[in-house]
């Protein structure tokens, strides 16, 4: 039986969907990245603060 479009409506629906998803993927897959190093650094140094104000004969009164 002949179609009467070139397309599929299914086809199309992929077409208009896929290209606005690739763009997100590319843009928030750096910000993830860059997300998660940030939050690195930040527990990083913030566990060496902790370890350099607990040693013991520090100036910190607990």
């Amino acid at each position: 039986m002949p179609r009467d479009t070139l397309v599929s409506w299914k086809t199309f629906a992929l077409f208009l969907l896929f290209p606005p998803l690739a763009i997100i993927a590319i843009v928030l897959f750096p910000l993830t990245l860059l997300v998660l190093f940030w939050l690195y650094n930040r527990g990083k140094t913030q566990a060496i603060r902790e370890r350099t104000t607990s040693e013991p004969g520090s100036s910190v009164d607990n």
